[in-house]
This record gives C-alpha cells, sequence and structure tokens, in this order.
C-alpha cells in the first residue's frame, strides 16, 4: 500500500513539476504543511468558481433562441412584394420649363407651370417663417443659403403634409415603360400608392396571388420592368442671383426642391427597390436595393427562412401578429386618407412609442414616421384657410415638433431593446443579389429583373 502511495505522490510531483497550473506546483513543491493547506484551499476554489461561472454559461445558452436558418433549394418559394422609389421625389420632368427658350423669348421672364400652384394657394410661402427666411446683416451668401435650406425643407413637409403632391411626384402611368410579370403583360394597375415623406409617391406591385408561388428550386416567377426614373435636368440653378427667399433662391428648380427633400443625403439619380412580404410596410425592417439611372440590373431574390424558439428569458411573438393601420396615401387637405393594416415588427412598436412621446408633448403626430392617423393631426399640418398666411398655433405647434421628433429619435436604440421579444417566431427574409451593367449611352431608363 505504502509503494503505491509512493509511485502516485512520485507521479503526482512529476506532473506538477511540468504543469503551468500553479495551484498544483505550490501544493506539491511547498516545504511546510500550511503553504500546503493555503495552495490546496485555493485551488479547490479556484475550480468551484470557474465551475459555477460554465454552469451559468452553459444555463445562459440553453435559456436564449435559437435561430436557424433554412435556404429553400427545392420548397416553393413566395414571391414578395416589391415598392418602388425615386430618389428625387420631385418629378423633374413636370418642374421642368418645357418651352423654356420659347416663354423667355416672347416673354422676357421665366414662369414655372407647377409653380403656379405655389403661388395661387401658398402664396410663394412668402408669410412662413418670416424671421429665419430673412436674410440677418452682414450674413454671407454661403450662410445664408444654408441656413435657408433648414427653413424651406420644413415648408416642403408642410405642403406635403397639407396639401396634394401627387401629381408633382413620380407618377406610375409615366415612370412604368413596360412590365411582364411571368412573362404576362402588367401596367400600373398591379401597383398601389405609398406616399412617404421622404420620397413622396413609391408604388408597390402585388404579384398574381394565383402565380405568386415558384416551382422547385425557386425557379418560374420572373418580374422584368422598364422604368423612367425622370432625372433628366437640363437646366443649372441661378439662385445665386436671385432676391432672397425661399420661393427664389430654393423652389426655381426641380434640382433644388429634391436636394432639400433628399436632405444630407448623397445626390444620386435612380430608384430605391424595396422588397418585403405583404404583410410588412415597405419601409419596415426590409430588404432594398438601390438602382443608379441609366443602368440595367438583374436582381435575383434568394429567401431565408427563419424560426426562433421561444424561452421564458426570451420571448418572441407567435401568432397572431398584432398589427397597425398605416396610412398609404391621402389627398388634399386630409381627404381620402388610405390605411392599410400591417404586421407590427419590432421597429413598428418602436415607431409607435416615438409618436406616443410626441403626441404626449405636442397634442400631434411626426410626418417623418410611418403614421396611423388622419394628416390633420399631425404637426406639420395647415389647414386651406392657413396655407398663405398661417396661423401662430400651427408654427408652435411644427416648433414643438422639431424638439420633440429629434428627443424621440434619440431614444430609438432604447426602445428598440424594450420590444425585443416583440420579434417574430418565423419571418422570412429575402437577400437579394443583384448585377449591373450601364444602359446604352443616351438613354435614362433602366431594367430590372426580379426572381426568387
Amino acid at each position: 500500500m505504502r509503494t503505491r502511495l509512493r509511485t502516485v505522490t512520485g507521479a503526482a510531483q512529476e506532473v506538477a513539476g511540468i504543469t503551468r497550473t500553479h495551484g498544483l506546483l505550490h501544493i506539491f513543491l511547498s516545504r511546510s504543511t500550511a503553504r500546503r493547506l493555503f495552495w490546496l484551499l485555493l485551488f479547490v476554489a479556484a475550480l468551484i468558481g470557474c465551475s459555477v461561472h460554465l454552469a451559468k454559461l452553459v444555463q445562459k445558452f440553453t435559456e436564449r433562441s435559437v435561430e436557424s436558418q433554412l435556404k429553400l433549394r427545392s420548397e416553393r418559394a413566395q414571391f414578395p412584394d416589391i415598392t418602388i422609389c425615386n430618389f428625387k421625389p420631385a418629378s423633374a420632368s413636370l418642374l421642368t420649363l418645357g418651352d423654356f427658350f420659347e416663354f423667355h423669348l416672347k416673354h422676357k421672364k421665366f414662369k414655372f407651370k407647377v409653380l403656379q400652384y405655389f403661388e395661387n394657394f401658398w402664396g410663394n410661402f412668402v408669410n412662413w417663417f418670416k424671421e429665419d427666411t430673412q436674410r440677418r446683416p452682414q450674413e454671407s451668401d454661403e450662410s445664408y443659403d444654408s441656413r435657408l435650406e433648414k427653413v424651406c425643407k420644413k415648408v416642403l413637409d408642410v405642403m406635403w403634409v397639407s396639401g396634394d403632391t401627387r401629381d408633382i411626384s413620380q407618377l406610375d402611368e409615366t415612370m412604368l415603360l413596360s412590365c411582364r410579370y411571368n412573362s404576362e403583360p402588367c401596367s400600373h394597375r398591379n401597383f398601389s400608392l405609398v406616399q412617404t415623406s421622404r420620397f413622396w409617391n413609391c408604388y408597390t406591385f402585388h404579384p398574381d396571388p394565383r402565380q405568386s408561388s415558384s416551382g422547385p428550386g425557386g425557379r418560374g416567377v420572373e418580374l422584368d420592368m422598364v422604368l423612367f426614373t425622370d432625372g433628366n435636368e437640363k437646366y443649372p440653378d441661378w439662385h445665386d442671383t436671385q432676391p432672397d427667399g425661399c420661393m427664389s433662391r430654393k423652389f426655381s428648380r426641380s434640382k433644388a426642391v429634391n436636394r432639400l427633400l433628399q436632405s444630407n443625403e448623397p445626390q444620386s439619380a435612380g430608384l430605391r427597390i424595396f422588397i418585403h412580404e405583404e404583410k410588412s410596410f415597405p419601409m419596415s425592417e426590409t430588404e432594398f436595393v438601390d438602382v443608379a439611372s441609366a443602368t440595367s440590373t438583374s436582381i435575383k431574390l434568394r429567401p431565408i427562412h427563419n424560426r426562433l424558439m421561444s424561452k421564458p428569458s426570451r420571448r418572441c411573438s407567435e401568432p397572431p401578429i398584432e398589427t397597425i393601420n398605416y396610412v398609404r396615401h391621402f389627398s388634399n387637405a386630409s381627404l381620402n386618407v388610405v390605411t392599410k393594416a400591417y404586421s407590427k415588427s419590432i421597429s413598428d412598436f418602436v415607431v409607435e412609442a416615438q409618436q406616443s412621446i410626441l403626441h404626449s408633448n405636442c397634442g400631434c403626430y411626426s410626418h417623418l414616421l410611418p403614421f396611423s392617423v388622419n394628416t390633420s393631426e399631425l404637426c406639420y399640418f395647415a389647414p386651406p384657410q392657413e396655407w398663405i398666411t398661417p396661423s401662430d398655433a400651427v408654427l408652435k405647434r411644427i416648433g414643438c415638433h422639431d424638439i420633440w421628433f429629434q428627443h424621440a429619435q434619440s431614444r430609438g436604440q432604447e426602445l428598440a431593446k424594450q420590444f425585443q421579444h416583440r420579434m417574430w417566431c418565423h419571418f422570412t427574409q429575402q437577400r437579394p443579389w443583384q448585377q449591373s451593367r450601364r444602359w446604352p449611352p443616351g438613354s435614362a431608363p433602366f431594367k430590372r429583373s426580379g426572381r426568387t
């Protein structure tokens, strides 16, 4: 027995001599019993702590949802809805002087047909934000133009909310030059209007339910379109020589109007293609592809199904999913407001909370977010009788909106974490794969093919 004990002790000492575990080394090589006992207790405590930590990690891993992805190879795939938005909200064609030179030579002045709307209904906006549109003493042209852009953008937002910009934005009938779905003709009647403050007019293609599923391997469903991007602007800006004010310096050309509406985004000509399920709002957590003007583009879609396991510590939303009614489009002075029910995603819960912040502090809602109310309840709404001269109440609401909208935006990430449990347990992502080449020189349209 002693011989076996000596053998084990010798082997342990040999291991302790070559191991990098300092606790074992000190236990076997320390000369005093007290030091050995100290290192033994310390080593056991560390071992217990490590075991507890590993156990908690395993428990945490098992409690979290597990996400699995399945690429469809032989199953039938559902063709998604396709929403098309122009980077330039205002139509360059409608805001361009068609008979520029002829009219100029005849009347010795400039006149834009669409700008008659600004003059007759809005009084050229001369009574809007008067203090902010006036040039300050000793203010340079550059400083004044930079400050004026922010004010004029607000004026355009008021007009979008209160008036009717549908006819001065891109029209579906002029946008769609040709359309074929599964080799069958389609037209603008297969599209529905969606209005947003960023893009103004967007159009959603709804596939025929009888032909919306592909065959094995995702083959057989195809959408081919030739689209007019309406980005040809022949004439330069001349605001540097014009009098002060939004009308003369910023609204005299579609190029300037679109520059304001695009805010700080890079100036570009083309379209943004949103790819989403029918039940999802086009701009909520969806894939999109940007297509430049004068480009032939092929977009192939790869659907990926996601399934989340709901656990007590981290839940996801099982059917039936909550819905929210968003305004799709509206007409002049808050008439004929059309809504549609969409399944609420995390971003929709965030938007709802942000809108609640605006309403709690200003008594109105923001047009810069998807909204579910009549446009007359938006902070930037002005009734027709106040289009030429706004009341103090309208201007006060707008000022309140600008302050609290920034606050609501700053809480976006916090709210997204708060509503994390609202993620759907089952959802499909459309992963686009894009190939582009230049369209033949001298031609503005581009071609897009979508396959799934």
